[in-house]
């Protein structure tokens, strides 16, 4: 797999949350085996994620949308310097904001913005995502405190309990299909919309 140093450097000298490499493999092997060619992507920040799946996959179009104005115009920055503006399409906007007035369809989407919003997400991820489509949640261990490996920190409580009710929809709902990989990564989710 291809990777950018400097921007996964940047990423980790500024404690910009970037996307650990045995995810970003496991999703690049997942875009490409799915034959998924439309991508949203819900949490940009410097867009080393959006960059690595547009240079290792066959997809035809990333949309990433992400709300930090100083990571959108460094991610902007990036994606112009790898010329891949044609292929990745930038939103400086609010994730929900998007998701509700987006009109377009996504054969995949990787969520890995806000933690605590994935659940507020889910139903309007689900109306983008086609027939058959698949959801790639990242960061559903939460560095061990979504599992109990680690107590949770007070800060985190809202959102380790949002993480939990994702994870509780997502695996009971019979109109999807998930598969948690607890070991991969920070715990990786894999849901896909199943025809009813």
């Amino acid at each position: 797999m291809k990777i950018d140093n400097d921007i996964k450097s940047y990423g980790n000298t500024h404690n910009v949350p970037i996307t650990l490499d045995d995810t970003l493999c496991f999703l690049c092997k997942t875009i490409d085996s799915e034959q998924s060619k439309q991508i949203l992507e819900i949490g940009t920040a410097i867009g080393y994620g959006a960059i690595t799946i547009a240079t290792n996959t066959d997809c035809e179009h990333i949309d990433t949308v992400e709300v930090d104005i100083d990571r959108y115009n460094i991610a902007k920055e990036n994606v112009l310097n790898h010329n891949l503006n044609d292929k990745i399409m930038l939103y400086n906007q609010d994730a929900l904001d998007y998701i509700k007035n987006c009109k377009k369809t996504y054969d995949l989407i990787y969520l890995d913005g806000p933690k605590g919003q994935y659940i507020n997400y889910l139903p309007y991820l689900l109306k983008l995502l086609k027939t058959n489509g698949i959801i790639v949640a990242d960061n559903l261990n939460f560095h061990g405190m979504v599992t109990g490996d680690i107590p949770i920190s007070r800060g985190c409580r809202a959102m380790i309990k949002g993480l939990k009710a994702y994870i509780e929809t997502v695996t009971t709902d019979s109109s999807l299909d998930t598969i948690i990989h607890k070991n991969l990564g920070d715990g990786v989710g894999v849901t896909r919309k199943i025809n009813q």
